[in-house]
Order: C-alpha cells, then sequence, then structure tokens
C-alpha cells in the first residue's frame, strides 16, 4: 500500500465511522485545483449540489451541501484497485434524504486521479435511480 492509498483508505474510514459528518481528511488529499464530479451532477441536483465542483473550496461546498441534505445510514468499503496515477474505491453506502426521507442504498465507486501524491480528480459513481427516488424526483412503485 503506498501513501496515498493509506491516507484515502484513512479517509474513508473516518467518512464511514462519522457517519459522513467528517470529511477533513479528503480535503488534505485535494490539489488545490482539484475537480469533483458526479454522475448526476447539473442533471437533478439543486444548484449548491451541481457539479463539476472545481477547487479546494467548492469541493468543501459540496461536502457542506451533503450533510445539508442527506443523513449516512450506512458505509463500507470493500476494496481499493490501484492502477498507476488512478486509485478506485469500491463500497457500498446508504442515505436518507433529509426532506423526503427517503432511503438510497447499493454500491458506489469513486475514481481518483492522483499527481504528486494529490488527487486532481474525483468522480462518484452510485445508484441515479435510487437516489432520484430518494430526492422526490420519482415516485417509488406502489403495490397495485
Amino acid at each position: 500500500m503506498d501513501d496515498f492509498e493509506a491516507r484515502l483508505a484513512a479517509a474513508y474510514a473516518g467518512w464511514h465511522e462519522s457517519l459522513g459528518r467528517r470529511p477533513d481528511r479528503f480535503y488534505a488529499l485535494y490539489a488545490d485545483t482539484i475537480e469533483l464530479h458526479s454522475i448526476l451532477e447539473a442533471s437533478v441536483f439543486d444548484a449548491r449540489m451541481r457539479g463539476p465542483f472545481i477547487g479546494k473550496a467548492a469541493a468543501i461546498a459540496y461536502f457542506a451541501a451533503i450533510a445539508e441534505q442527506w443523513e449516512m445510514l450506512s458505509a463500507s468499503t470493500h476494496r481499493f484497485v490501484v492502477r498507476g496515477d488512478t486509485y478506485v474505491w469500491i463500497g457500498h453506502a446508504a442515505w436518507r434524504n433529509l426532506k423526503t426521507l427517503r432511503v438510497v442504498e447499493g454500491p458506489k465507486v469513486d475514481i481518483w486521479t492522483v499527481r504528486d501524491g494529490f488527487a486532481v480528480n474525483f468522480l462518484e459513481l452510485f445508484d441515479s435511480y435510487g437516489t432520484a427516488r430518494a430526492i422526490g424526483l420519482i415516485d417509488p412503485p406502489t403495490d397495485e
């Protein structure tokens, strides 16, 4: 395990232990010009959650918006895959939307690009349909 992978593993451990309330270890991994991208970006989220998020200040604002709108119920790491400057975190997470109280739970994949020991790009992939349901854009199916 290299130094960045160890710091990344510690950041995820802290994030999970705090149930999504302590992202500070992630900030230490970011280059000043970090670009954060999400699978849903501008298509469904409100203005504070629309990406991409460029720079540390924008990344911090993104985490603040998550804390205001979501409650982490659980999260776990399954594995890390490292190839060159690409670090992939594979895990599972469950979140409750604080407005609708709907839950989204499922696999999550984060892809990090690292240069000179700092993350320059981040892309998160998760259940986009389940998230759209959780924020109330799609009504859950009804039993008829």
